[in-house]
């Protein structure tokens, strides 16, 4: 039995090395063919590593030499694509071996040849690389010298500055410096260069992106985003490549603003390298108070900012005080330069404290002054961060009133070099109770809080901020902080306040010491994604009075659980924080709440608990995500001190039948007077309650859709002032959506009306605007009207800001003739403050002006146009001296088919070719 085992195994081992023999001479090929393609795909991804690089210095080649060598490139690619393909086709042995001889040309040997050209073209390749890097490339000449622009008049002690920033930009430096002390003047400069640059030198785009401390690379693709008007990307990965494809082959100006460390703008997405690339200039400003922070993101140039000397020093506070405060009395000129001399030459203190003394007039007030200013002067050198503190404090404590100190104050609860809505801002102000209460509506709020901001900016305590919408440039719809001031006003709060706002926290701050007295807390605009598990820790003794997480898009319920322990709070914003479905139960546990927003969220209903919030007195659920929201009879009444309340879905399509009817009967059974009213509406006979509600319920934002059916719309019209006339008289904001109107005559005087959209009215066939009806009306918006042919009345709207129109298909002019009510031939139509100009998806669109006439857009900022292939002209007037550039956001073959009244015209547009 052994002696047969053994006989076996014997056989299985001869057997074996038989098919060793015979099959592995077999296998060899095949197993070197598996090599030669693994080299050769290994070739190919270094050839192909090399033309990214080449790109990189040289994005659209202009040589034969270079273009051919691309093309040979892209057909290697192919011909080893295929080959791989072939070779990965048979994975089992045996179809493998039949392939393999079979075959005309074995794989190895077909990979062996394409392995020999594709190294030949890394050599060609890497001769053209070296070619493109040898090449000195100039940039283009300045088109005119800094020397010969107008600038600001307060801007004159920072020529010297602003000129050498600006020829920069036509020397072979890739990277300058701006360095000095906090409020020497760097973000003057770089506002300057931004505005002056289209004048001294071609860029396709110009990006001023402020930094500031705890800068993330999210936060930086946020803003290169907004300047851009590119989409948002669900990644960092993804949002770099989609910055560094659209920026790749275009010219730019990066100014980085307030930089406090080392920034990786690859990872951002800005392209690599910064200098002349073929044909393309690509440069960055680098503003930063250390020079050692220039160094190490490259700047080989720095401009070393100081502060000034003692006569340019006192022509800037003379100017800023101005001549009437300064020479009313004879012994105030001494005092003034004394006063001056104060500042330490610094622009920042020597701007606001000369707007803090132009109220001084005798020489006592100039006396007393000068001698607040000494005692808080500390014993350090100018410019520094104590220096400026004290500073800073005289000119808060010469605000005209404790109210624009507090209203100043809450400024800082944004994060750094945030700009900050005026509307945003004022409402923060309401809820915080900080204005006076005898107010008999919102509207006259806002009036006042404008006067207060008028006051802080006529004080230079705020500054004008970017409105992301208008391109980013100063608008008066913003305004923002000096980093300076700001962190001024933060040490004012110290130990009241626990500010971390924007600077990408991750979770509540932990330690105890920061919670434990605060009474103002912000968090707002941060990536809060954890929270502790339950009520303790750093949480459990806080009791804020404010507390401000807009902007958190996916806030945890464990931090929820954790604030519905602050019993103290009267205020809580929790605008766009990913509420989804179910309204969080524990904000009714907040008893004191006095303003809540919930805007922006996911909310389906409102729970009857919220009746516990007696004192609420401000309650915001705009743009709720859902369709339909339910709201408990009874609610709206229980809350009795309810001054503001805003409730409307951000859906257009469809609202649940009725939704909004307990809203309306709790209104007309109770009585309750409310100063600001926003509701989704269905029928003209709901309007109808709430005019008669009026003055008791002031109307100021309606959303309409139905209608009943209703041919017209009566709202605005003047023979339905009797019955519509407090909604009339109080309406801010007024959407028409999904219904059968056919027409719309507006008559009636609006004098509050700002806001004006209409959508998915197919039987709308036109829109008749009295003159003067609506005087303060400053954005429409048109959509999906197809039988609308124009919008002529829009030209007689004076403050019109933004006009957009989308999906008018049988929309063929903008504006008429004068044959047809609109302007005459050859007259000139002014848009004074249009900034914005959307044209979308308008198939029929011709012309702007059906005579083919002349129009005026001394302030537009940004243009949108897609989907209007018959439109190829924009009959503008060359733009003034100096204007900024309008951006165009476009297809690029609409964009090459563009008709130019002159070359003038067209370098007066930025465009970004989508």
């Amino acid at each position: 039995m052994e002696l047969q085992f053994t006989a076996i195994l014997a056989s299985v081992a001869l057997g074996g090395a038989v098919v060793v023999l015979v099959f592995g001479r077999w296998w060899l090929p095949l197993a070197d063919a598996d090599r030669r393609v693994k080299e050769l795909a290994d070739a190919v991804e270094a050839l192909l590593q090399l033309r990214s690089e080449l790109l990189k210095e040289e994005p659209a080649p202009e040589s034969d030499q270079t273009r051919a060598w691309l093309r040979r490139v892209q057909e290697a690619q192919d011909e080893v694509a295929s080959l791989k393909a072939r070779h990965d086709g048979g994975q089992l042995y045996v179809f493998r071996l039949v392939q393999y001889f079979l075959s005309t040309g074995p794989v190895a040997g077909l990979a062996e040849q394409q392995l020999k050209a594709v190294r030949a073209l890394r050599e060609q390749g890497s001769a053209l690389l070296e070619t493109a890097l040898a090449t000195p490339q100039a940039p283009p000449p300045l088109l005119r010298q800094p020397e010969e622009l107008e600038l600001q008049p307060e801007t004159r002690s920072a020529r010297p500055y602003i000129n050498e920033a600006l020829r920069f930009l036509g020397d072979c430096d890739a990277s300058l410096g701006v360095w000095g002390a906090g409020g020497v003047g760097k973000t003057t400069v770089l506002k300057q260069v931004r505005e002056a640059c289209g004048l001294v030198a071609p860029f396709d785009h110009v990006l001023l992106i402020a930094a500031s401390r705890d800068c993330t690379v999210a936060k930086l693709q946020r803003e290169v985003i907004a300047v851009l008007g590119l989409r948002d990307a669900p990644t960092e990965e993804a949002q770099a490549a989609g910055i560094l494809s659209f920026l790749r082959d275009k010219s730019f100006l990066l100014l980085l603003d307030g930089v406090w460390e080392r920034l990786d703008l690859e990872r951002v997405g800005i392209p690599q390298s910064f200098g002349m690339v073929a044909g393309r200039v690509r440069k960055v400003v680098i503003a930063s108070r250390s020079e050692a922070i220039c160094a190490d993101m490259g700047c080989r140039k720095k401009i070393k900012m100081e502060c000034l000397n003692e006569e340019d020093a006192w022509s800037l506070f003379e100017a800023n005080a101005g001549d009437e405060a300064i020479h009313r009395h004879p012994q105030i000129p001494a005092l003034a330069k004394q006063v001056a001399a104060e500042c330490k030459g610094l622009p920042l203190a020597l701007v606001t404290i000369g707007r803090a003394m132009s109220s001084k007039r005798t020489p006592e007030e100039w006396a007393d002054a000068l001698d607040d200013l000494k005692k808080s002067q500390l014993s350090s050198a100018p410019g520094t961060d104590k220096n400026t503190l004290s500073l800073v404090k005289f000119c808060y404590d010469n605000l005209e009133s404790d109210m624009a100190r507090e209203c100043f104050m809450a400024c800082a609860l944004w994060p750094e070099d945030h700009s900050i809505s005026k509307d945003e801002l004022i409402q923060c102000w309401i809820g915080l109770g900080l204005l006076p209460a005898e107010f008999a509506d919102v509207d006259e709020a806002h009036r006042f809080a404008r006067s207060v901001l008028s006051v802080l900016e006529t004080a230079r305590m705020v500054e004008q901020g970017d409105n992301h919408r208008y391109n980013m440039f100063p608008s008066d719809t913003h305004i923002r902080l000096h980093d300076v001031v700001r962190d001024a006003a933060l040490q004012f709060a110290a130990g009241k306040w626990l500010v971390h706002a924007g600077v990408g926290l991750r979770e509540p701050p932990r330690e105890e010491a920061l919670w434990r007295d605060a009474r103002r807390v912000s968090l707002m605009h941060n990536s809060i994604e954890d929270a502790p598990a339950k009520a303790g820790g750093s949480l459990s003794e806080a009791q804020p009075e404010t507390l401000l997480l807009q902007g958190n898009r996916a806030l945890p319920r464990r931090m929820l659980q954790a604030i519905q322990h602050f019993t103290r709070l009267t205020y809580l914003d929790m605008e766009e924080t990913g509420i989804v479905d179910v309204f969080p139960m524990e904000i009714c546990c907040l008893v004191n709440l006095e303003y809540l927003n919930l805007s922006k969220n996911r909310i389906l209903s409102l729970p009857m608990e919220l009746s516990n919030l007696s004192g609420l007195k401000y309650l915001y659920l705009r743009d709720n995500y859902y369709i339909q929201i339910t709201i408990p009879p009874g609610l709206i009444s229980r809350l009795g001190k309810l001054q503001v309340l805003e409730l409307f879905t951000g859906s257009i399509v469809s609202v649940a039948d009725d939704y909004i009817a307990p809203v309306i009967d709790d209104l007309e059974s109770s009585g309750a007077r409310l100063g600001a009213l926003g509701l989704w509406l269905d029928s003209t006979r709901d309007v109808a309650r709430l005019a008669r509600l009026a003055p008791g319920v002031r109307a100021r934002s309606l959303h309409l859709r139905n209608l009943d059916g209703a041919r017209s719309l009566p709202v605005l019209s003047a023979q339905h002032a009797a019955e519509f006339g407090g909604v009339q008289e109080s309406i801010r904001e007024l959407s028409v959506y999904s219904a059968d109107v056919e027409e719309i005559v507006a008559d009636a005087r609006a004098p509050r009306l700002e806001v004006v959209k209409f959508g998915f009215l197919n039987k709308l066939r036109g829109v008749s605007w009295s003159h003067g009806a609506a005087p303060n009306l400053r954005e429409v918006a048109i959509g999906a009207c197809h039988g609308v042919a124009h919008l002529t009345w829009v030209q007689h709207l004076p403050h019109l800001e933004s006009l957009n129109i989308s999906g008018c298909n049988g929309m063929t002019t903008l504006l008429r003739g004068a044959t047809d009510g609109g302007s005459a031939a050859g007259e000139l139509v002014t848009f004074p403050r249009l900034r914005l100009l959307a044209l979308l998806g308008l198939p029929k669109l011709e012309a702007i002006r059906k005579d083919g006439g002349e129009c005026a857009f001394p302030e537009l900022r940004r243009v949108q146009t897609r989907g209007c292939p018959r439109l190829r002209c924009i009959p503008m007037r060359p733009a003034a001296s100096g204007q900024s550039k309008a951006r165009v956001e476009c297809d690029k073959h609409w964009w090459g088919a563009l008709q130019w009244a002159s070359d003038d015209v067209k370098s007066y547009f930025a465009p970004v070719l989508i």
